[in-house]
């Protein structure tokens, strides 16, 4: 049975005596990779192959990937075909191959369509299940610094993290991701950073954290200016200029300008963000019910050294910060797939900054449930304390002896506890495919890998890589959204959120001529707003102004409106959901001032009360003040702000009753369904260890009276064989003494009873080959209800996932605090159209 909840089929055992696989299957679990893998061997050992049905097998368990290919060769992932048919293969065969065998590249891909219908075959896949692989999983080929496939915007990485990471919580997390990134962003220019010393270093890292902190989005262009005029007056306990004095920073700045201006980096600010949390999604569509799992193929062998390490360290350094915002497991959430590790986490003394993310991964990833496989030709290529901490090896043919010592030596250090001597000399001749695994569940054990799935055609070519790219289904068109795709109506006078029949509250005033500031009673808290400052994005996402009912003026003019903000605690004890929130309106006041009607407030998302000034700006007028704006009228629209929070202030989070697991509020259905998924997957396998632990024990039970009847049948048919030798001898003697004329009365009877033990020693042979039969029978029986209880406990879990359903969450009057309701005046002449 290959297929199997949980456990990863990657070939058969070898037989190191006859040089040649066994019928016993060599398996893994998923699990094990969360405390993560290293395949180690020369040259021609295979380790490409092992590594793509590594992956092939991850996809069949619905595991997403992040998969960084510097050489080209992981993209191969991506040609399954499952009908195995000679066109198939013809757009990928190497034509100089069909010239040096002689034959024509119609041939060739002849040949190895059937070449790869044989190794199929042998390994016991079929083509559905190839065809299975390629409908459940969605294959995108990301090319950093090229439109080849799906480019991706590096400068997303500069900004402050969303999410869960607070500076109060998360302070040491954030700044190790900005010492790797200003690591990567100096050597990109040329610059080897030490980040204890360097003064570069230490400046960009200070003013990532002053523009993170205030929650600003960063650029090259911004990170030039900053150097030249920093945010910052003091480093440590001297001054900025005396820390790295002006014209210094200056050639820093013209090195970032310099790479700024290169045309070949405008290919790296286009594309999609490194957002991890999209990467792992799933892909709607298939014949999964959750939808394809995602295989992203990041293919870096178009870059240079110093840009691969370089995108390097800001996709792993993003991977950690998404690591640290994951809850506890103990199944596999993700795997990281690093092939061709070289210089990327080198031995002491080395530290490229790709080697900080590297080490933090195999260091804390198990409790996330992210798994990392490096892949590298020689045990040197990595650091002895990354080594040290990884669970599961997978070592080729070493040649050199000091590669094969420092291997058994990280397995030894690992806690392998196996005799050395056994297996250091086969590892300088195993043959191709062929590798000693040493995991965590089992004894170290020499296998050979099984036939991939996919067609191992070698590294691919930019251009090729762009053809497949085409072919995936995934959108590259990156342009700005518009005005409409924001939300945003055609005209002058359009108002965001408003609806078609407007109320009297936000009918256009009439224009009135400006007068001078209003004299306000004493009791009515007042605040100005400014065009500049009153930019704010709207609960939608969309960047918008506050929304106006005033015509264009030709001057600056302050027109009135009412801002109602509260601060608002949602609770909900089944769920465990405790959330903060804020909800700010902002309403045009009409002439007349009556109860506000809060339905027809635009929302203000993210509010600040910095943006908020009490003096207004010199020589802007202001818009005639409606009647009737007092104290008392301040207060009843605080009792209507907390009326209207506690009607429409319901929040919807998913609920699975099956796995009793709870949503949180904003979390998207796909997201919790993802989530449900990982539970659903780990109650599955423990289901599926305590059915198979079951059915080892009965089947354990008949393997060894099926041994001890094979023992007997050898014994009953030896002994056969010698009564009819004995009864033969008998026969011959009486004919001789028959021919000799001797009649003797006990040869007849001895011949006889020679006869009768020659039965019963046929009769036991046929007794014990038919219990043989029969508990060969019941073995397949115990396979077959295995399979089936299997099948049983994957349907049972896969149907919970479709137990889902929305709980709304309800805010109480006693948690809503409205902390500030108050005539705001907005300048208002230069909102755009």
């Amino acid at each position: 049975m290959i297929d199997q909840p949980g456990r990863l089929y990657l070939g058969h055992e070898f037989d190191l005596d006859a040089q040649r696989a066994t019928s016993d299957m060599t398996t893994i679990s998923a699990r094990e990779l969360t405390t993560h893998a290293v395949c180690l061997g020369m040259t021609g050992t295979g380790k490409t192959g092992l590594g793509i049905v590594l992956l092939e097998e991850l996809l069949l368990q619905d595991t997403p990937l992040i998969i960084i290919d510097p050489k080209g060769d992981i993209t191969n992932l991506v040609l399954t075909f499952p009908n195995l048919v000679p066109d198939d293969f013809r757009p990928w065969i190497d034509e100089e191959e069909a010239t040096r065998q002689r034959i024509t590249p119609d041939a060739l891909a002849a040949n190895t369509a059937q070449r790869w219908r044989e190794g199929l075959a042998a390994s016991h896949i079929t083509p559905d299940r190839v065809r299975q692989l390629k409908d459940r999983t969605d294959f995108r080929i990301f090319t950093p610094g090229s439109s080849a496939g799906i480019p991706v915007n590096i400068l997303h990485g500069f900004n402050p993290p969303d999410g869960d990471l607070s500076w109060t919580q998360n302070a040491e997390a954030l700044r190790e991701r900005i010492a790797q990134l200003s690591s990567a962003l100096l050597q990109l220019v040329g610059i080897e950073a030490d980040p204890m010393r360097s003064r570069e270093h230490i400046l960009l890292a200070t003013l990532f954290e002053s523009a993170w902190r205030a929650g600003q989005p960063v650029n090259v262009g911004s990170l030039i200016q900053m150097i030249q005029t920093p945010p910052v007056r003091k480093i440590g306990v001297f001054d900025m200029d005396v820390f790295y004095p002006k014209q210094d920073r200056f050639e820093l700045a013209m090195a970032l300008n310099n790479l700024s201006a290169s045309p070949s980096f405008g290919a790296w600010q286009n594309g999609i963000a490194l957002e991890v949390k999209d990467l792992l999604a799933r892909t709607s569509g298939g014949p999964n019910p959750i939808g394809k799992v995602r295989a992203n193929i990041f293919y870096l062998a178009h870059l240079g050294e110093e840009e691969r390490q370089f995108f390097v360290t800001l996709l792993l350094s993003q991977m950690v910060l998404w690591m640290r915002t994951q809850s506890g497991t103990s199944s596999l959430r993700a795997l990281i797939y690093f092939d061709e590790v070289f210089g990327y986490c080198p031995p002491f003394p080395r530290n490229p900054p790709t080697k900080q993310p590297i080490m933090t991964i195999i260091k804390q990833g198990r409790a996330a449930g992210l798994g990392l496989f490096l892949a590298t030709q020689n045990p040197a290529d990595l650091d002895y304390k990354g080594l040290a901490n990884i669970g599961t090896w997978f070592i080729g043919r070493l040649r050199t002896g000091r590669d094969r010592d420092r291997a058994l030596e990280g397995l030894e250090g690992a806690g392998a506890g196996f005799d050395r001597a056994t297996f250091e000399k086969p590892l300088s001749t195993l043959p191709p495919r062929t590798f000693l695994l040493q995991s965590a569940s089992g004894d170290p054990r020499f296998f050979q890998t099984r036939w991939a799935m996919s067609y191992l055609r070698g590294p691919m070519t930019r251009d090729q890589v762009a053809g497949l790219a085409a072919g995936s289904g995934v959108t590259t068109d990156h342009r700005p959204p518009t005005r409409e795709a924001w939300g945003v109506e055609r005209g002058a006078n359009s108002s965001l959120h408003a609806p078609r029949s407007t109320p009297y509250s936000s009918l256009p005033l009439p224009v009135a001529p400006p007068s001078p500031r209003p004299q306000l009673p004493p009791d009515v808290r007042e605040v100005f707003l400014t065009t500049e400052d009153g930019r704010r994005k709207t609960t939608n996402g969309a960047i918008s102004q506050p929304s106006s009912s005033v015509p264009r003026l030709p001057s600056p003019v302050y027109k009135p409106h009412l801002l109602a903000s509260a601060s608002v605690r949602i609770t909900d004890r089944s769920s465990g959901v405790m959330q903060d929130e804020r909800y700010t309106y902002v309403l045009a006041l009409d002439e007349i001032v009556r109860a506000p009607d809060l339905a027809y407030a635009e929302q203000w998302g993210g509010f600040d009360p910095n943006v908020l000034t009490h003096e207004p700006e010199a020589g802007i007028d202001f818009v005639p003040l409606p009647a009737g704006v007092t104290g008392r009228w301040l207060k009843q629209c605080e009792k209507l702000l907390v009326e209207h929070i506690y009607r429409h202030g319901v929040k919807q989070i998913f609920f699975n009753r099956t796995l009793k697991i709870y949503g949180q509020i904003g979390e998207n259905g796909l997201d919790f369904r993802q989530r449900c998924e990982g539970v659903a997957r780990d109650k599955r396998d423990t289901d599926a260890l305590k059915v198979r632990a079951q059915f080892d024990k009965r089947m354990s039970a008949l393997q060894s009276q099926l041994a001890r009847e094979k023992q007997d049948l050898i014994s009953d048919r030896e002994e056969l064989s010698g009564r009819k030798r004995e009864e033969l001898l008998t026969n011959a003697e009486s004919l001789v003494n028959f021919v000799l004329g001797r009649r003797d009365h006990r040869m007849v009877s001895w011949g006889a009873l020679k006869r009768r033990q020659t039965q019963q020693s046929e009769r036991n042979v046929q007794e014990s080959q038919e219990i043989i039969d029969r508990l060969n029978v019941d073995l397949q029986n115990i396979a077959n209800e295995y399979q089936q209880a299997l099948s049983q406990i994957s349907d049972k879990w896969m149907r919970a996932l479709g137990d889902i359903q929305e709980m709304p969450i309800a805010p109480k009057k006693s948690d809503i605090f409205a902390d500030l309701v108050a005539l705001a005046w907005v300048s208002a002449s230069n909102w755009p159209d």
